[in-house]
């Protein structure tokens, strides 16, 4: 196996901010594996894959995602959510 940034870094982030990513299908049976160190959920952001993300490669942010979380993070914008299309 050959190192490159993909299967070190960028799927060590990945995991430890998500969580690894399930090989085994989800309506497949297991036994829960025991956790030591690192929570196996990542710190509780979720993995969404690329064919995932509505956007188009040349853009930076995901808008109706932008817009959905400054509503939820911003007690202002939540009681007016026009504001966050300023």
């Amino acid at each position: 196996m050959s190192f490159n940034e993909s299967n070190t870094v960028e799927a060590y982030v990945r995991d430890l901010l998500a969580g690894p990513i399930k090989a085994v299908p989800a309506n497949t049976l297991q036994e829960p594996k025991a956790s030591y160190g690192p929570s196996p959920k990542g710190i509780g952001w979720r993995y969404e894959a690329p064919s995932e993300v509505p956007r188009q490669i040349q853009e930076v942010l995901v808008e109706p995602w932008l817009r959905d979380a400054l509503i939820r993070l911003n007690p202002e914008i939540a009681a007016q959510p026009d504001r966050a299309d300023e």
